[in-house]
């Protein structure tokens, strides 16, 4: 039997499969939807809409052509859209806590994108159904898989456009279109944005004081740089250690985000926790690591922009600190790999070191730290501190 042979084979079995399980998906798509729903809703979310599908025979067929021999993991997908992109971290949590999730299988599409571009942004992954999940009257077996996409409404709005005009057009499009469907991208990103603002200034105006994280992960660590004492105090301090101006900073909140994510303080709770442990570590690290002659964020991506101080950097600094010395990955971060490498190096350091001078480690650092605006990961060399 030749290799054609086999894989005709293998694509009437997972068809007949697919036929077998039809009914079973599409039972579980109902309870999925309706789950979901109820899960999200509970943790305090009012603006989402979940929706979840069976993959169609004819899709199904066409993705097992392509690849015989791999296994179709998302026959039975769910879409959970949230109106607010602060809200998509906590949905994520929610979501997680009803399935066995394949961390291997987890993707950010816009960490796929290059740094100066703008396009689709969705996380998705894939879990299994946890024994009881499928349990009905009838004892659905378990262990079927189910993939996850997060989005904001906008996001989907734009991906799905795309996909029809540009995707399934029988012709190359113009040069012209694709400008196009990059500045439309650019301009949802920050119309996604400006929604979280608008919603944390409205979240604002009707409380002087932080209570909870109903505000979704911006709400929450907006109220907590605006009303933490602590907070406020270590901004001032690290600004002046720098003695870089103090200003707006553009993408100081999306990396702000990203840090914080990462220290895994997704609670206002956690965050004030968090902060209190390591803030002093990470007025350390700022001294040691943060660059006072380029971009203070974005030295390697962005470093023809100066050195700018803003609103949350001791936030920054801590959780960066936090998430470095506790080995988390910073997948989200803007920061290269290589960079990110180098401050493991000098966090641990200082962490191990609680008695070590900032400035003399920093004097260290800029000995053996790779030049500004190195963005492959191939030239940060392994580093040491004495």
């Amino acid at each position: 039997m030749d290799a054609r042979e086999q894989d005709e084979q293998l694509v009437a079995a997972e068809l007949a499969r697919y036929d077998r399980e039809l009914r079973r998906y599409r039972k579980l798509r109902s309870r999925i939807e309706a789950d979901f729903a109820r899960r999200i809703e509970a943790a305090g979310f009012r603006y989402f809409q979940v929706t979840a599908r069976v993959k169609s025979r004819e899709s199904f067929e066409r993705k097992v052509r392509r690849a015989p021999d791999r296994e179709v993991r998302d026959i039975l997908g769910v879409r959970i859209i949230a109106h607010f992109e602060g809200d998509l971290p906590g949905m994520e949590q929610v979501v997680r806590e009803a399935l066995i999730v394949d961390d291997d299988s987890w993707i950010d599409k816009s960490a796929l994108l290059p740094l100066d571009a703008f396009g689709y942004r969705s996380v998705q992954f894939v879990g299994l159904l946890p024994d009881g999940q499928e349990a009905g009257d009838d004892a659905e077996p378990t262990g079927t898989q189910l993939e996850v996409q997060l989005r904001t409404a906008l996001s989907d709005t734009w991906s799905e456009l795309e996909h029809d005009f540009r995707y399934k057009s029988a012709r190359q499009l113009p040069r012209e279109v694709d400008r196009l469907f990059a500045l439309s991208a650019a301009l949802l990103e920050q119309a996604d944005d400006n929604l979280d603002l608008i919603r944390r200034q409205v979240e604002e105006a009707r409380t002087a004081a932080p209570t909870g994280d109903g505000g979704g992960e911006r709400g929450y660590i907006g109220r907590f740089i605006q009303y933490d004492g602590d907070s406020r105090s270590l901004d001032q301090i690290i600004t002046a250690a720098l003695d870089v101006p103090f200003g707006a900073v553009t993408g100081s909140g999306r990396e702000l985000r990203s840090v914080v994510r990462a220290a895994g303080w997704l609670q206002y709770d956690a965050l004030a926790e968090g902060f209190a442990e390591y803030s002093e570590l990470g007025r350390r690290l700022a001294i040691a690591c943060a660059s006072s002659t380029h971009d203070i964020l974005l030295t390697d991506a962005e470093p023809q922009r100066p050195p700018r101080s803003f609103r949350g950097i001791g936030v920054y600094w801590t959780a960066m600190a936090a998430a470095l010395v506790a080995g988390a990955s910073l997948r989200e971060s803007r920061v290269p790999d290589g960079r990110l490498a180098e401050y493991r190096v000098v966090a641990r350091h200082l962490f191990e070191h609680p008695d070590a001078s900032a400035l003399a480690t920093r004097s260290s650092y800029e000995r053996v730290a790779a030049p500004v605006g190195t963005l492959d990961d191939a030239a940060f060399p392994p580093i040491e501190l004495g």
